[in-house]
């Protein structure tokens, strides 16, 4: 068995090199992970707004004929007989 002392100390060295690495990755598959819960997220928010602003954008409509009919029917009670 060597009992060099330099291979002794490159196989600490890259005892804790690989224990380093694992860390990393550990936190890369954190970091991953938290990626696609803000991008799905995201996405949900997208959906939401669309679907928000199409209700939105009908309901103006819908109120905008109304006060279209409206203003008719206020021009028109006068010449009505």
């Amino acid at each position: 068995m060597d009992q060099n002392p330099f291979t002794s100390a490159i196989e600490s060295h890259l005892s804790r090199v690989e224990a380093f690495y694992a860390k990393v990755a550990e936190m890369e598959q954190k970091a991953a992970e938290q990626s696609k819960t803000a991008i799905d997220e995201s996405a949900r928010l997208s959906r939401e707004t669309l679907a928000y602003s199409s209700t939105l954008a009908a309901e103006w409509r819908r109120a905008s004929l109304e006060a279209t009919r409206n203003a008719m029917k206020m021009w028109s009670f006068p010449f009505a007989g």
